[in-house]
């Protein structure tokens, strides 16, 4: 079932029930997200959408959250998340290896 949306819709929450950071990723994106403990981001849905379109995969320390429409990381009102809010100083994007497109870079390792 396909609708469509005018405001975006908060389709997942994701919650820190842990006592370090837990980073959440936004993919297709690539966008970073920690959050501290205790704290609660919301992955919202903007425009159409359709019912079970986030896939959510989940490693040590990382939640990642792969976005079949158009999404961003908001708080419980819906207001934007910036990519690397709460990032470590050890912590550094991903990035792409031109010569090897589908290759990601390494992170730093955890101090």
């Amino acid at each position: 079932m396909t609708a469509t949306h005018d405001a975006p819709v908060p389709v997942l929450r994701v919650r820190n029930t842990g006592k370090e950071l837990l980073e959440l990723v936004l993919e297709p994106y690539g966008s970073d997200h920690w959050l501290m403990p205790g704290e609660t981001f919301v992955v919202w849905a903007t425009g159409p959408r359709d019912d079970g379109l986030f896939e959510v995969e989940h490693e040590p320390g990382t939640v990642t959250v792969i976005a079949a429409a158009s999404a961003y990381v908001g708080d419980a009102d819906g207001n934007e998340i910036d990519c690397g809010h709460n990032r470590p100083q050890w912590a550094r994007p991903y990035w792409l290896d031109l010569a090897r497109p589908n290759t990601r870079g390494p992170r730093a390792a955890r101090s």
